[in-house]
């Protein structure tokens, strides 16, 4: 076929999800090559926007199987959702809520809400730490459920962290890919820097 997979790959699947004639015969071949590559190399499956894979019961399933058995291939599973009740009302948030024993929770003022904190409460969490939660400062503090133990924690990323992590935004994809065609692969890193207010972190990365 003429799928080349490299060390990085993303597929785009929520138009997929929209087409029933198309989404059984795509997944199946995906889940076949994805699968070809879990060899025991260290690998991170990031499952972003997560209701859309688990509002499909084939992916459901698959995504089920996955969980019990990718751990002993070195592959680790991440699952990115907007809102909770998407993991705890799918029909496999027990295999979910088992096999993901750390799980990171973005500041959300309505998650003392009766409904919001029932979706916490499911994912383990008590009155307590749902009420942190929702007093935490957006896009700076973070709470982590772990076997370890439980934290609110400060990122706290400086503006060259954040130009670099946090260059998401519609303006931000526009930027990058003006800079990539202006620049090229080569010199992009310290272009995008200059264009992003950096140019001390810039001219760390120009040649002497």
């Amino acid at each position: 076929d003429g799928l080349d997979l490299s060390h990085i790959h993303c597929f785009e699947t929520e138009d997929l999800m929209g087409d029933a004639g198309l989404v059984s015969p795509v997944l199946t071949y995906l889940f076949h090559r994805l699968e070809a590559r879990f060899d025991g190399r260290p690998t991170l499956l990031i499952l972003d926007e997560a209701w859309v894979f688990l509002d499909n019961p084939q992916f459901a399933a698959r995504i089920r199987e996955w969980l019990k058995v990718l751990r002993k291939k070195n592959v680790s599973v991440i699952f990115a959702t907007q809102s909770l009740a998407d993991i705890a009302d799918s029909a496999i948030a027990p295999a979910i809520i088992e096999s993901c024993p750390q799980r990171l929770f973005l500041p959300n003022e309505r998650a003392v809400e009766p409904v919001s904190q029932a979706a916490y409460q499911r994912m383990g969490l008590n009155d307590r730490q749902v009420e942190l939660i929702a007093q935490a400062i957006p896009k700076r503090q973070y709470y982590l459920q772990s076997r370890r133990g439980n934290r609110l924690f400060d990122l706290n990323l400086g503006p060259l962290a954040l130009a670099i992590c946090a260059a998401a935004s519609p303006d931000d994809q526009r930027m990058i890919e003006a800079v990539l065609d202006e620049a090229g692969p080569e010199g992009f890193a310290p272009a995008f820097l200059e264009a992003r207010g950096l140019p001390w972190a810039a001219g760390l990365l120009k040649p002497p």
